[in-house]
């Protein structure tokens, strides 16, 4: 019974403690939703109050008056979507490549794939810029999507699933007259699906939030993506903070949809990447 009640104390000592953890992340973001209601003169007020005195709507008007946010919206959402797509075959066909089968220097070319992560993306900006402009890419899609179309970091993460795969499995499907690709696509995809949804939501956020390279091949204010809009929206706006914490709710809302739809498959998958780990 001793021991028994000093488990139940330690419990709520640590549910406390992650609770007391939780509410401190929670609340900076709390904080900006309820200061874009805010009028921009109260947000900056020395008398400090969490809740607005004065709820308003102006802020959210002059944000859609101000940029083109919907457009920036449709550029982010197409990019990150598209990369996210290319990320997740080339990826999974990777992994299955590399962990199921076996030709001439296989473990080279997997090391030297993984040798790429540890090369900076400043060093390569103007490589990557000089080739978009030979290519007539800057201010297109294509140049925005290029760079990110496959990832080092997914291909080593879907082999280290794959190889959890049995070896029976596979040579059971090839028995049967299956094909690699019949295999990748019925027998290995539909195993690794958290993983994917892992990979999935980890390369839209990666994305979705990217800045500098936007930056670099963007000149157009219609290919401009979300980010490049807060930071310019946030820079001219520096007077004015209700404004500039509107648009930053409505840069987060994408992110938060699609983490509320993955959100079983997310926790999950990490779980599975500790144990594989």
């Amino acid at each position: 019974m001793r021991h028994r009640a000093r488990r139940k104390v330690n419990q709520f000592i640590l549910h406390c403690i992650l609770l007391l953890g939780g509410a401190l992340m929670v609340a900076p973001f709390v904080w900006m939703v309820l200061s874009s209601f805010k009028p921009s003169l109260e947000v900056i007020s020395i008398n400090f109050s969490f809740f607005p005195r004065r709820w308003t709507l102006a802020n959210y008007i002059r944000v859609f008056r101000e940029v083109s946010l919907g457009r920036a919206y449709i550029n982010s959402l197409l990019v990150a979507s598209c990369v996210t797509l290319s990320v997740l075959f080339s990826a999974t066909a990777a992994g299955y490549l590399f962990s199921k089968l076996r030709f001439r220097g296989r473990d080279q070319l997997f090391i030297l794939t993984l040798a790429s992560v540890m090369i900076p993306p400043h060093i390569v900006l103007v490589p990557l810029y000089t080739l978009m402009n030979r290519l007539q890419w800057i201010n297109t899609y294509q140049g925005l999507m290029f760079p990110f179309l496959m990832s080092a970091f997914g291909i080593f993460l879907m082999r280290q699933f794959i190889r959890g795969i049995p070896n029976d499995l596979v040579e059971a499907a090839r028995i049967d007259g299956a094909s690699d690709f019949r295999i990748y696509w019925s027998v290995i995809l539909p195993l690794v699906r958290s993983a994917l949804a892992v990979l999935g939501i980890l390369t839209f956020l990666w994305n979705y939030d990217e800045f500098l390279w936007p930056l670099v091949v963007v000149h157009d204010n219609r290919m401009m993506t979300i980010p490049l809009i807060l930071g310019h929206f946030t820079q001219a706006e520096a007077k004015f903070p209700g404004e500039s914490m509107a648009a930053c709710t409505l840069v987060v809302v994408p992110v938060l949809v699609v983490y509320a739809f993955f959100q079983t498959q997310f926790v999950k998958g990490i779980s599975m990447t500790g144990l594989k780990g």
